[in-house]
């Protein structure tokens, strides 16, 4: 009987921790002393339909790279959003004038030095050949008689 109760505990051990109050509750329903199968099957009923939601709300992903650049863009993303926070919080309270202006200043320079380098790439204007307007491809042509 020990090793049932050793699988058991390993079991419980592997469910993840949005399925634990689903699984208790259909431990609870099999183990009661009158065995009333309308509640097992209804435990058990919720405890799948919590499953399917949860495996629906799961990305896929073909590979570990795909996996990885996903995370990669969520974590991005955090920080866009946190950084966009803090400069939204000082500019309230510049325009609200609670505090000095160059302090505030100086927190939004650091706020918007603290923004991700991806999100600060610009886009380039192109002519139809695919080569940028105007700049360096410019003078590097002219050097070259282009």
């Amino acid at each position: 009987m020990l090793g049932d109760r050793e699988n058991e505990v390993r079991r419980w051990k592997m469910l993840p921790w949005f399925l634990g109050e689903e699984f208790a509750a259909l431990r609870a329903a099999e183990e009661a002393t009158p065995l009333v199968p309308a509640d097992v099957a209804a435990a058990a009923t919720k405890a799948n339909q919590v499953t399917l939601l949860a495996a629906q709300s799961i990305p896929k992903f073909r590979s570990e790279a795909e996996r990885d650049l996903y995370e990669e863009a969520r974590a991005t993303r955090a920080a866009l959003e946190s950084g966009l926070a803090q400069i939204r919080s000082s500019l309230r309270c510049l325009r609200m004038e609670q505090e000095s202006v160059p302090a505030l200043l100086g927190e939004l320079v650091d706020a918007v030095g603290k923004l991700p380098t991806t999100a600060a790439t610009a886009v380039a204007l192109t002519r139809g050949d695919g080569r940028k307007e105007g700049g360096e491809d410019e003078e590097v042509g002219a050097a070259y008689g282009a």
